[in-house]
């Protein structure tokens, strides 16, 4: 039978790989986060071009209606 000291060394000794665990944990729960920070970064900035760029549609179509019922693009055709 282990004595009271041995007892509480191996209590301590698998405290502190717990410790190191919840730690490691932690440390891959920090990065996880701050990954997905990035992702969610680079999605707002993607959907913020795509907004942009039908802006931009928007402004051709508009651009493009404007000259075909224009005097000066009778006749002509558009792809």
């Amino acid at each position: 039978m282990k004595n009271h000291f041995e007892q509480n060394e191996y209590h301590g000794d698998r405290l502190d790989r717990h410790r190191e665990d919840i730690n490691a944990a932690n440390s891959a729960i920090k990065r996880m986060e701050r990954r997905m920070n990035r992702l969610e970064t680079r999605v707002q900035t993607q959907e913020e071009t795509i907004e942009a760029l039908e802006g931009v549609i928007e402004n051709q179509q508009v651009v493009m209606a404007r000259f075909r019922s224009c005097e000066c693009a009778k006749g002509r055709t558009f792809g």
